[in-house]
C-alpha cells in the first residue's frame, strides 16, 4: 500500500514538473527567464546545503549574483566575454571578504573553487536552454525529451534485468544492463524524433545525440548522487513530493542541454 502511494505521488509530481517545463517552453520570453532564476535560487540553497555539511561556506552573492546574471546575459544576447571577467571578479572579490569562510578552520580555496563550480553548475550550463529556445520550440524540447527517454529505459530494464551494479557506492541502484539497454531504446525514438522535429538530421546525428545524451547524462546523475553521498544525504532536498530536490531532477539535463547546444552549434 506504501509502494503503491509513493508510486502515485511519483507520477502526480512527475505529470506536473513536464506540463510545467513545457508550458513554460512553449510560452517563453520572460516565462523562461522566470523559471530558470526560480531553479537557481533553490538549486544553490540545496548546494550549499551540501558544501556547509562539508565545513566549506562559499559566499552565497558569490554564487546567486553570477548565477542570475548569465539567463539575463543569454536571453539579450549580450557578448560573454567581457561580462565574464566582470563576473568572475565579482565571485573572487566576494570570496576575499568570506575569508577565512568557516568560523572552524580557514578553507579559502575550497570556499572560492565552490563559488566558481556553483555558478557554472548551476547557471551557465542549464541557462544554455534558453540559447536552444532561440533556435526554436522542438529544438528546445529535444535534449529534454531523449534525457527522459534515456532515464526511463535504463529504470524499467535495470528493474528488470540489471544484475551487475555500474557504481554501487554512488548509485546502488544504477545497473550495466540498464545503462546499455537503453542506447539502442534511446536511438529509435532519436530518429524518429529526428525525422519530426529535425528532419535535416540523419542517423549519424541520431546515434551522436543518443550516445553523447547517454554517457553525458549519466555523469550527471552520478555527479550529484556523489556529492549527496559524500554528505550522506538521500535527496538534496524534498521539494518535490517522491522525485527529490531540484539538483535530483535536473542533474541529468545541466550536462545534456549543452552538449545538444554545442554539437548544433558545431555541426552548422
Amino acid at each position: 500500500m506504501v509502494e503503491s502511494h509513493n508510486l502515485k505521488k511519483r507520477i502526480v509530481t512527475g505529470s506536473l514538473l513536464v506540463s510545467g517545463i513545457l508550458l513554460t517552453l512553449w510560452i517563453d520570453h520572460i516565462l523562461l527567464i522566470l523559471v530558470l532564476l526560480f531553479f537557481i535560487t533553490f538549486a544553490n540553497k540545496e548546494y550549499f546545503q551540501f558544501c556547509h555539511r562539508k565545513d566549506i561556506y562559499p559566499h552565497m552573492f558569490a554564487v546567486l549574483f553570477p548565477g542570475y546574471a548569465i539567463p539575463l546575459l543569454f536571453y539579450f544576447e549580450i557578448p560573454l566575454l567581457l561580462p565574464s571577467f566582470v563576473l568572475f571578479t565579482f565571485v573572487c572579490i566576494f570570496s576575499i571578504t568570506r575569508f577565512p569562510g568557516s568560523r572552524r578552520i580557514p578553507n579559502f580555496l575550497a570556499e572560492l573553487s565552490a563559488a566558481i563550480f556553483g555558478v557554472i553548475y548551476l547557471s551557465l550550463l542549464p541557462s544554455t536552454i534558453i540559447l536552444l529556445r532561440k533556435m526554436g520550440f522542438t529544438i528546445a524540447l529535444m535534449p529534454l525529451v531523449l534525457t527522459w527517454l534515456y532515464d526511463t529505459f535504463a529504470y524499467l530494464t535495470g528493474s528488470a534485468i540489471g544484475r551487475h551494479k555500474l557504481t554501487e557506492k554512488v548509485s546502488p541502484k544504477k545497473t550495466w544492463e540498464g545503462t546499455l539497454c537503453a542506447f539502442p531504446l534511446t536511438f529509435l525514438c532519436a530518429f524518429l524524433l529526428n525525422k519530426i522535429w529535425i528532419p535535416a538530421f540523419t542517423v549519424y546525428d541520431a546515434v551522436v545525440l543518443t550516445v553523447g545524451i547517454g554517457i553525458l547524462g549519466t555523469i550527471g546523475d552520478l555527479l550529484e548522487s556523489g556529492m549527496k553521498r559524500e554528505v550522506g544525504l538521500k535527496d538534496a532536498s524534498n521539494a518535490f513530493p517522491g522525485h527529490g530536490g531540484f539538483l535530483d531532477r535536473m542533474d541529468s539535463l545541466i550536462f545534456n542541454i549543452p552538449f545538444f547546444y554545442l554539437y548544433l552549434l558545431f555541426r552548422q
